[in-house]
């Protein structure tokens, strides 16, 4: 599978830094471009691994994304320029454009040297944002493919996704994931139509 890493930051000193500390570690394709409508045309795109970082400010158009996720393995980070962290939308990640190279590289080489496209974590450890995202949608009964389409990612992805949860969890069933995400307060049972769920 070929590799890819766009950086799409307005700031020449950024995109210009990135490129720099992740071409001295790996040795793929690193694309700079100054705004996400450069991106348009991607969705042609078939059986890379795609790892984004974005800036966060100003994103309206996600369907390019949506697209470009159907036919290729995708990684969007996000690249803030203050401290809010939290994953909304399609990204899977966030992270301060002051994060430091190493841990850069880290979450680079996280991506493209595992074989699923999310990281992989350790059991016992805390679901992220996105996780939990999948985790809610799971326990109000969404097939993969429904998931998929909520959050703009591929099928592929949420296979992924509930991989990690259920071995950070150690729960396997989708009965079990409803009750720990009744408990744990992901999902709140007053605004749950029981008729959606039949």
């Amino acid at each position: 599978m070929k590799h890819k890493i766009y950086i799409v930051h307005r700031a020449e000193v950024i995109r210009m830094g990135m490129f720099s500390i992740l071409k001295k570690r790996f040795n793929f394709e690193i694309i700079q471009l100054k705004k996400i409508v450069d991106l348009s045309g991607l969705e042609v795109l078939s059986g890379f691994k795609i790892l984004f970082f974005l800036e966060t400010d100003g994103l309206k158009d996600v369907n390019v994304f949506h697209k470009i996720r159907k036919t290729n393995i995708v990684r969007i980070i996000g690249l803030s320029s203050d401290n809010s962290l939290q994953k909304i939308g399609i990204y899977d990640d966030v992270c301060p454009v002051y994060t430091s190279g190493s841990r850069m590289i880290r979450k680079v080489a996280d991506f493209f040297e595992n074989e699923n496209e999310a990281v992989i974590e350790h059991e016992g450890e805390e679901l992220s944002t996105r996780e939990k995202e999948v985790l809610k949608l799971v326990a109000l009964g969404n097939s993969n493919k429904i998931i998929a389409d909520k959050l703009f990612i591929s099928v592929h992805t949420v296979i992924s996704h509930r991989k990690n949860i259920t071995e950070k969890l150690g729960i396997k069933s989708i009965s079990g994931l409803t009750v720990y995400a009744i408990i744990n307060q992901v999902i709140d049972t007053e605004k749950i139509n029981p008729e959606d769920l039949i």
